[in-house]
């Protein structure tokens, strides 16, 4: 009911405020003494402590696995600069930046602005020994306020962009440098945000001409980022390697009783940030994916990753594509995971399938997982393109060759959904899944054997019967050691005895699809379903091929089928 945390113009929040600026707790007590004596907690959160009380509403729940080392850097300073660029002045992508002050804060401004697209920015500060690292971050270029041609740095700045820059960033705490930022603003509509914190006392100055003339002149207080539902978020992206921060941490320094040592440090001018590490959390830190791939694409970023898989026995790679949320307190999008064919990777599907125009209009999270482990040392994994390498058929392998690496169905349905909600702003709940051929018998398996896992299931030109077919009994026969012990991973077998919630499947087939007879056998599925007393529809499509052309034709209703039982559309 708190009119600032329902607004999206502000994280600022006045319930904790009056006791916090005060060094108490809410409830206006301290929690800390020594020797009888009070001590106030600093900005509520007791910094220099071993152990410390803070308010529940200051608590924000992030990732168990995140390196605390690195994310403490988000309670202020870096989060704050990232913020300042993308929550209070929204950098447009082809825009020109000035930032005064190249210390932790205004790098953090830099490296926003870069990740934002604009085109030219400019770095100033006093201190030359900056301006490499700064550069290194995303400047354009760098200036000394004091060296500089004339000594004039508003002529200097002025002297490259006529009218001004379309945003300025103060990051020193120094009024009349923030007016400096004001004045070399865009005329008409620059905006100059003032992120240091100027010494109790100080005011700034300007002409009102300078904001009739179009600037605008704001603030920021922590970036804008509301803590509770952001910074989890944020903690997210730096862990998919988006945004890094070791750049900022030039200094370490191990136990509480070296906090002066830290400060000094910062004092020092040779310190962007010092990392005090009190003592052992006991958290396991995860081991961090690396990102191949963050590409723009329809309302969207199509986001690739490479990780270690526990299940697997070795690096595993997956895509996804993250839509744009709809406004900054929309539900995170539930999931769609989209399980691909014999031979292919996790790249086809994302580039092939036209799925993700309507995926952002509804507001749909879709996960590629790759077929099968790669480059594992298993002599005969390349041997054949229906097995092995790119044909992990989504089972748990059990002969000796394979039981090793070739645990898909465990990937698919417990290892991957649990990385992606950890490390996606998505609903860790809310899923559904569908899948092409080899992949759309994984889909039909993973949704029959948990039943309630995937809200929706779907699939094209699905491998409906496999321990009736020949990929099914090779695959069987070589991950399983039978084609009896596939009966568990044959979705014509499990729909006899499913017992659990029943989603209508959506399947569609093409009439001219050379495999439809002797591999896929909807008909076989169809009729087991009809038998189980489970709604299932079958869309036979006249002269359509097992292709990419006939996925991408009727990808839209595919989407429109899970968007409805996801509750992102109404249910028909």
């Amino acid at each position: 009911d708190c009119i600032f945390c329902q607004s999206p113009k502000t994280n600022l929040c006045p319930s904790i405020r009056s006791t916090q600026g005060q060094g108490l707790m809410p409830d206006g007590t301290s929690r800390l003494s020594k020797d009888g004596k009070q001590i106030f907690h600093f900005m509520g959160c007791s910094t220099f402590a071993e152990y410390a009380v803070i308010a529940e509403i200051s608590a924000a729940k992030i990732n168990p696995g995140a390196d605390l080392d690195k994310m403490c850097l988000l309670g202020c300073g870096v989060a704050t600069g990232w913020g300042a660029v993308f929550n209070n002045t929204k950098v447009e992508p082809g825009t020109s930046v000035a930032v005064f002050g190249l210390g932790a804060l205004g790098l953090s401004v830099i490296q926003a602005a870069k990740t934002a697209g604009a085109r030219r920015i400019v770095g100033v500060d006093i201190n030359d020994a900056k301006f490499p690292l700064a550069v290194e971050m995303g400047a354009t270029e760098c200036v000394n306020s004091i060296t500089c041609e004339g000594g004039d740095i508003k002529a200097v700045l002025m002297s490259t962009e006529k009218w001004g820059y379309d945003y300025t960033f103060d990051c020193t705490g120094n009024v009349n440098v923030m007016r400096t930022a004001l004045e070399v603003a865009h005329r008409g509509w620059g905006e100059s945000c003032v992120i240091g914190v100027a010494a109790a006392g100080k005011e700034i100055s300007t002409r009102p001409f300078q904001l009739v003339t179009g600037r605008n002149w704001k603030g920021t207080a922590f970036g804008g980022w509301k803590s509770r539902t952001e910074v989890p978020k944020l903690v997210q992206t730096v862990m998919r390697g988006e945004m890094p921060l070791e750049p900022y941490i030039t200094h370490t320094f191990k136990g509480l009783e070296n906090v002066n040592a830290s400060i000094d440090a910062l004092h020092s001018g040779s310190c962007l940030r010092a990392v005090v590490h009190i003592s052992d959390s006991g958290l396991q830190t995860s081991k961090l994916p690396k990102l191949k791939g963050n590409v723009r694409v329809d309302g969207g970023w199509m986001k690739q990753l490479s990780h270690w898989s526990e299940a697997c026995n070795c690096d595993m790679t997956f895509s996804v594509f993250l839509p744009d949320q709809l406004a900054r307190n929309s539900p995170p999008p539930p999931v769609l995971y989209y399980l691909s064919g014999l031979t292919c990777s996790d790249e086809n599907a994302r580039t092939k399938a036209t799925f993700a125009q309507e995926a952002a209009k509804v507001g749909l999270a879709v996960v590629f997982p790759d077929t099968s482990p790669r480059g594992v040392n298993i002599p005969t994994q390349d041997d054949s393109w229906d097995f092995g390498s790119g044909a992990g058929f989504y089972v748990d392998a059990t002969t000796e060759a394979w039981a090793g690496h070739y645990k898909m169905y465990t990937y698919i349905t417990k290892e991957l959904p649990e990385l992606i909600s950890g490390l996606f702003p998505v609903d860790p709940v809310r899923r559904s899944i569908t899948g092409h051929s080899m992949g759309g018998h994984g889909a039909l398996i993973a949704h029959l054997k948990n039943p309630g896992m995937f809200s929706s299931v779907s699939a094209f030109s699905p491998i409906c019967n496999p321990t009736a077919v020949p990929w099914g009994e090779k695959a069987f026969t070589g991950y399983l050691g039978s084609v009896s012990a596939g009966k568990a991973y044959d979705a014509t077998e499990l729909v006899k005895t499913y017992s659990g919630p029943k989603p209508c499947i959506l399947i569609d087939q093409g009439t001219a699809d050379g495999f439809l007879n002797n591999q896929l056998k909807p008909n076989n599925f169809s009729a087991a379903c009809g038998e189980a007393g489970y709604p299932v529809q079958v869309r036979m499509q006249p002269l359509y091929d097992h292709s990419y052309y006939f996925i991408s034709t009727f990808m839209r209703d595919h989407v429109d089928h899970h968007a409805r039982a996801l509750g992102l559309r109404p249910k028909l």
